[in-house]
């Protein structure tokens, strides 16, 4: 288990820096090649259960873990959305604030390489460009205690719709409102979805078990569609990541077709 050093009181605003360097680097180094042998599934899971318990900041042995399990979802292309995208609350505590604007940035750091350069103020650039050290003096910074509101910060990154739709707490208030739509509405497009699938009569090719299967495809692949400003190959990628399995391009688009017209008829 890694231990972060001493517990803090439950309302205390703690960045990750000083708790990643009370760890020492065998530690960390043994705990990032266990994680990177976990499969994606109990990854996401784990990585769920350690942001759960970052609520109170007395947690500080589950928020570094919770950053090096981020870290691997980050190299692994599964962006923030997809991690946290269960969640139908936004009490966050300040820490759990601050760790999803870290994972946002880590995320574009990642997946926009080339982001630093249309960013114009030169503190943040670290963010985007900087070394390790950089990245979280300047996170610490740009959250400024947890009173800069996200869409001032996503003025300041000059980030792109494409990253901020990558992104759960990184969002301009456009953005907010469309995705905070979306999942609002997520649970009610399933129900829709399951309601029609529950009418297809089953046969030796289609039993409950593809039904099911069909069922979840759908919903996920309307909820990537939320999430990207691209056509049926991004999203088929997108799919993919979220769900490690593979699907063609056509057969989304396919899918994504059937899946408004279940939609416009239930409305």
């Amino acid at each position: 288990m890694i231990d972060s050093g001493p517990a803090l009181s439950t309302s205390a605003y703690m960045p990750l820096a000083p708790l990643l360097r009370a760890v020492s680097y065998e530690k960390l180094d043994w705990a990032r090649r266990h994680i990177a042998r976990l499969d994606l599934d109990d990854l996401i899971q784990r990585h769920r259960a350690a942001f759960a318990s970052n609520k109170l900041a007395s947690a500080t042995a589950s928020r570094v873990l919770w950053f090096l399990l981020s870290e691997e979802l980050t190299r692994r292309q599964v962006t923030p959305w997809m991690r946290h995208h269960h969640l139908s609350t936004t009490d966050y505590s300040i820490n759990q604030r601050f760790d999803l604007m870290v994972a946002d940035l880590r995320y574009i750091r990642s997946a926009f390489p080339d982001h630093f350069r249309v960013v114009k103020h030169r503190r943040c650039k670290a963010l985007f460009s900087g070394t390790d050290s950089a990245f979280h003096s300047e996170a610490g910074y740009c959250f400024f205690g947890g009173t800069r509101a996200a869409w001032k910060m996503v003025k300041s990154f000059n980030l792109t719709e494409e990253a901020q739709l990558g992104c759960m707490f990184l969002r301009s208030t456009p953005i907010a409102k469309r995705l905070d739509a979306v999942q609002a509405s997520r649970e009610r497009v399933f129900q829709l979805l399951q309601s029609n699938l529950q009418a297809v009569r089953r046969t030796k090719t289609f039993t409950d078990e593809d039904a099911n299967a069909a069922l979840l495809r759908r919903h996920r692949l309307w909820l990537c569609r939320a999430h990207t400003t691209g056509g049926p190959v991004e999203i088929a990628k997108m799919y993919e990541r979220l769900t490690s399995n593979p699907i063609d391009r056509k057969v989304a688009a396919r899918q994504l077709q059937i899946v408004d017209e279940i939609l416009r008829k239930k409305r």
